[in-house]
């Protein structure tokens, strides 16, 4: 080893380093001052026209996009889908002298950083993850733990159990951004954890059955329906209302937009509180019998309700009967779910049917046969659906479109399955039944790509309360729910017509003309001045009814209301943080 190190040392050849100055005979040249570099270049690239626009052609709009495309590593087809005419902006074409020239070079320098970061980013996008089976085993077959083995060890960490038999079964639900868990037991076990760093917030026993729990609008309240009332916790496990108005709840929901709870009861009322001032907006008996199965629309905040006699009713706090009322089986039904863009129902029912339904068009597309009786369904933000069939989960794919053929994933959790749940921007589906809890992975159900703006898992405290503010400012008011959320920026024409007519009748009218010929009285009463007199008093009376009509339909049409005390003023949030007199 010695010998072959010295050859190697003897075949090195010595290399020697040599300067050169280059420093002229007359010496270091002074460096130019920045007029004299200005008329240097001035008269090396000619006189500018000021005020002349410039015609950009394709071949070398493409070419700039190429050079960009060169340093950042894009291509032209890239730049181009992102480009939204940042490349068309000719700085010197604008007037107001050089300082205007210069404001507009770095505007266009701004338009062009965020098309090749925008491009960038679409490059970066992360790819749906699938199962590619084979002929010879299919999907099905694979077992949770397999699939755990084969994933990065991130994902292998989101499938795990909790297994607690002596509280079950379960409930769950998942905050907006899928960050965080919320559990509840039916003998009074009650949860919250961050189920990523498996972080457990608090968890307590209300000595009560729980029949559902629902985060609110964060994860620091959540909303508990026990055996008589709903209450209300922190992420501590500290309890801060009781709400008596929500009476024999069995299902609840959240409509985070109008800051509404949403409780259905076995009595078959259904009522909305308004959580952000402590209000019911509405309550009412539906007169369908127990309320056990409820939905909400994420598109346009409908509830909807599955009755025993097999159909299915959408609901608004702002009409006492259902909007709209379809037969969806021949049986009860035991579980509904739509999708976030609010296109498809999925409806399961104890005749062994699954349906999907097209909501716009309140028809059936598609129905698939099941080997049991389906208890609950869910889906994901990919349509991908998920049932629970006894002891088992069965995962189905492209069922909206009708090519699904057979299970995708199944998985058995081992007692009866209560609750299924998909967690937003992941691809993982969470279970509560009999013996506790389940994580599991279903590869391509969640959307890859998160919406920061919209619901951000890796929120700090800070961004979550900024977020929470947002929230209440941007509230929607209840009177704006619809089934067409559209219908708000348009105008019924018919009814506008009629209003103006109905004006056109009341302020348009020619005041009444009194026809009055006064008595004739004996001799001093009878004078023409004291007939006037009589005339005009006569007169006064019936212009002052009229009057008083006109003012009573005004009234009717709203066109003269009377003036808002500050008693009759609308409560709002931010009504706590006014100085009082």
């Amino acid at each position: 080893m010695m010998r072959e190190v010295l050859k190697c040392q003897q075949r090195v050849k010595k290399i020697v380093l040599t300067a050169q100055d280059v420093t002229p005979a007359s010496g270091a040249e002074k460096p130019l001052k920045w007029k004299q570099y200005l008329k240097l270049k001035r008269r090396k690239d000619g006189p500018k026209k000021i005020g002349t626009k410039k015609a950009i052609g394709g071949e070398k709009k493409k070419k700039k996009l190429n050079k960009k495309g060169k340093k950042s590593g894009l291509t032209a087809a890239q730049i181009e889908r992102h480009d939204t005419g940042a490349s068309n902006i000719d700085p010197t074409s604008m007037r107001g002298g050089k300082l205007q020239v210069k404001r507009f070079e770095k505007l266009k320098e701004k338009f062009e950083k965020r098309v090749e970061l925008t491009a960038k980013a679409e490059r970066r996008l992360r790819e749906v993850g699938y199962i590619a089976p084979t002929d010879e085993e299919p999907s099905y077959n694979l077992r949770q733990s397999q699939i755990a083995d084969e994933v990065d060890l991130a994902s292998k960490a989101k499938f795990f159990e909790l297994k607690l038999p002596q509280f079950g079964p379960y409930h769950i639900d998942y905050t907006e951004n899928g960050r965080h868990l919320l559990l509840g037991g039916r003998r009074g076990h009650v949860a919250a954890l961050d189920w990523q760093t498996k972080s457990l917030h608090c968890e307590t026993n209300v000595m009560e059955t729980v029949k559902d729990v629902k985060y609110l609008h964060t994860e620091n309240f959540m909303a508990v329906a026990q055996k008589h009332y709903t209450y209300v916790y922190d992420n501590v496990g500290t309890e801060l209302h009781c709400l008596k108005s929500l009476y024999d709840i069995v299902k609840l929901e959240f409509l985070p937009h109008h800051f509404l709870l949403v409780g259905t009861a076995r009595n078959s009322f259904i009522y909305w509180l308004d959580v952000s001032v402590g209000k019911m907006v509405m309550n009412f008996p539906t007169k369908c019998g127990p309320l056990n199965v409820m939905c909400k629309n994420p598109a346009n905040a409908i509830i909807h309700t599955g009755q025993t006699d097999g159909t299915v009713a959408l609901w608004s706090p702002n009409a006492k009967e259902p909007l709209v009322k379809m037969l969806a089986h021949k049986s009860a039904i035991k579980g509904i779910a739509v999708d976030e863009q609010g296109k498809y129902m999925i409806t399961t029912g104890l005749d062994k049917k699954c349906r999907v339904w097209d909501v716009r068009m309140y028809r059936q597309l598609h129905a698939y046969a099941m080997p049991f009786g389906v208890a609950d369904v869910a889906i994901s933000q990919k349509n991908t659906i998920a049932c629970s069939v006894g002891n088992y989960v069965q995962v189905f794919k492209d069922t909206t479109t009708g090519h699904c053929k057979e299970p995708f994933l199944v998985h058995n959790c081992g007692g009866a399955v209560t609750d299924l749940k998909f967690v937003p921007w992941e691809d993982v589906l969470g279970v509560g039944h009999e013996n506790g809890f389940t994580s599991m992975l279903v590869p391509g159900s969640g959307e890859a790509n998160v919406d920061m703006l919209r619901s951000n898992p890796y929120e700090t405290k800070s961004q979550r309360r900024e977020r929470e503010v947002k929230q209440l400012l941007d509230k929607l008011q209840p009177e704006l729910i619809c089934l067409d959320p559209n219908d708000i920026n348009r105008v019924n024409e018919d009814l506008l017509e009629q209003e103006m007519e109905e004006r056109k009748k009341i302020l348009y009218v020619r005041p009444v003309e009194v026809q009055y010929t006064p008595k004739h009285k004996m001799r001093g009463r009878g004078v023409g001045t004291h007939k006037e007199s009589r005339k005009q008093v006569v007169k006064e009376k019936i212009r002052v009814e009229h009057n008083k009509e006109k003012e009573q339909l005004e009234r009717e049409l709203s066109l003269r209301g009377k003036k808002e005390t500050e008693d009759d003023r609308p409560k709002h949030v931010l009504d706590r943080f006014r100085k009082k007199n």
